[in-house]
């Protein structure tokens, strides 16, 4: 049998992962079509040579995957890739056909968004063709269940929360940093900058590919262990506040001065009065959202952390809070929750308990 990949009896019983093809020449894309046409598990659902006919492609078929060249005729694919991470999450391959590894494009292709990148080869292999089919298998299955999560700490992080604020970049970062976080952590709420189809999307996306149970905010929720609440961007703002034993979800309107929705800075201010059992992450993005939130927190006994400037894709949120001296360190994504839950671990108990 000349297949890439052999069939059995359960992958037959499993639906095809749908893949689209986006890349400027013709002949990769008929050539990555017929080597992903060799493997059961996977099925071409279209292909596209400019960004424009690919987010046709993506919206009429909704492929599980995308499996995108570094070059389209109307635009790179990096830049292609992130406008998909900010408006549409979803797993994508990107697909260089350059001579020789780009190890620059593969960081930048990575931090921006892409499960993996594979660099062609100008001796196709049985081999090379099925890591390229099996990544693409892999980007929708398990993209994210190779990576062990951390050891939960103790149980003196019980009364513990963790805020996090993320815009441009931010669905790769926080992809990672949930990947490095451990089942059991505090209960996580985050401010994505992403219009509100998009952020349930996201939430979808993350809920099936982490360990993690993740949903959008609601009024009220009580937020246990382990749970991770996305911010919703419409009428409301979201808040948290620490009763009954437990933190909850507090939704309230915005008001005019609140120049994003969500709002960092006021998802942050909400936890200030119980600043010694928060902590606060900066992640990637445009503008200075979070950062005055965070200072605010840090004076209140809150532990305070930034993504570092070589892992950001946009600085901007990170060195605002840097300037104003509202973080008390800087690290790469995936490094961020490590070093926060040990900083918890070790200054629990928390100040500020009410």
């Amino acid at each position: 049998m000349n297949a890439v990949w052999q069939n059995d009896e359960a992958d037959c019983a499993t639906k095809p992962i749908r893949v689209v093809i986006a890349d400027a020449s013709l002949g990769v894309r008929r050539w990555l079509s017929s080597v992903i046409a060799k493997d059961v598990r996977l099925r071409v659902a279209g292909m596209a040579a400019s960004a424009h006919d690919a987010r046709a492609m993506i919206k009429s078929e909704n492929p599980d995957v995308v499996m995108l060249g570094v070059a389209l005729t109307d635009m790179s694919g990096l830049d292609f890739l992130s406008r998909v991470m900010r408006l549409r999450p979803m797993p994508v391959v990107m697909f260089s056909h350059e001579g020789q590894r780009d190890t620059d494009l593969e960081h930048r292709a990575i931090a921006t968004g892409a499960v993996a990148c594979i660099q062609n080869t100008t001796v196709p292999t049985h081999d090379y063709m099925t890591h390229l089919n099996d990544t693409l298998y892999a980007a929708v299955v398990a993209p994210l269940a190779a990576q062990p999560n951390a050891k939960p700490k103790s149980d003196k992080l019980a009364d513990k929360i963790l805020l996090i604020g993320a815009s441009t970049g931010g669905v790769a970062a926080i992809e990672t940093l949930l990947m490095h976080m451990p089942v059991d952590c505090p209960p996580i709420v985050i401010a994505q900058h992403m219009p509100d189809s998009f952020l349930r999307s996201f939430a979808k996306r993350l809920d099936r590919i982490s360990n993690h149970k993740v949903d959008m905010c609601q009024d009220r929720d009580r937020l246990v262990s382990g749970c991770v609440r996305l911010a919703p961007s419409q009428e409301h703002q979201t808040c948290v506040a620490w009763h009954s034993g437990a933190w909850h979800i507090q939704q309230v309107r915005r008001h005019g001065s609140h120049s994003f929705c969500p709002s960092v800075d006021v998802l942050f201010a909400s936890g200030v009065p119980w600043g010694g059992q928060v902590g606060a992450i900066l992640l990637t993005g445009l503008g200075q959202d979070g950062a005055r939130g965070m200072l605010a927190l840090r004076r209140n006994g809150a532990c305070t952390i930034a993504q570092s400037r070589e892992s950001c894709v946009v600085y901007g949120m990170p060195g605002a809070a840097l300037a104003l001296n509202a973080s008390q360190e800087e690290a790469p994504v995936d490094q961020i929750g490590e070093k926060l839950l040990a900083r918890l671990y070790r200054d629990a108990p928390g100040q500020g308990r009410v």
